[in-house]
């Protein structure tokens, strides 16, 4: 009867043991998870940021890139690309209207793990609201926006999630 008891003691304690370490494979498993996330979303903000930060350097409008025009706003040109399809010759902000492409995880892995939509629209003061911006209705102010998604994007239920980056430009006349 002595070894029948040590044997159930034994048994006992594997049983306990593997519950341990099921639940803490399950919070290494959650912790791995949360950084992988993490890491994605400085990513796609690092992403998003380079972008804005491409575009801001550039003359405000397409007509102010060789001086200044002599009706303000009314000479601006609509937001797009104007006939640029190459990002590498953009030659104003609102050339990235309408830009979209992937972008990968580490620069040349292909592994194209974010997607990039950018809009550029005319905003109105106060409120620089996107949703009623235009791209016909000149004002001296262009709002960029630029989203990023990527499937490891995801919120606490599994679901994806977009890291929007708005920038707000002003046009102004240099002497």
């Amino acid at each position: 009867m002595v070894g029948y008891s040590e044997v159930l003691q034994t048994m006992a304690a594997m049983v306990l043991f593997s519950l341990i370490l099921m639940t803490s494979n399950k919070m290494i498993l959650l912790n791995s998870q949360k950084e992988v996330e993490s890491d994605a979303e400085k990513r796609a903000i690092a992403i998003a940021q380079t972008y804005i930060d491409e575009a801001r350097v550039l003359p405000f409008d397409d007509n102010t890139v060789s001086g200044i025009p002599a009706k303000i706003p009314d000479d601006f040109t609509s937001c797009g690309s104007g006939g640029e399809t190459d990002k590498a010759n953009f030659d104003d902000f609102d050339d990235y209207h309408n830009w979209s492409e992937d972008v990968d995880w580490i620069e040349g892995s292909g592994d194209n793990a974010f997607h990039v939509d950018i809009k550029v629209l005319y905003v109105n003061s106060p409120d620089f609201d996107m949703t009623s911006g235009s791209t016909n209705s000149k004002t001296v102010y262009k709002k960029m926006a630029v989203t990023v998604t990527s499937d490891y994007l995801t919120d606490n239920s599994g679901d994806k999630i977009e890291i929007t980056m708005p920038y707000l430009r002003r046009y102004y006349k240099q002497k």
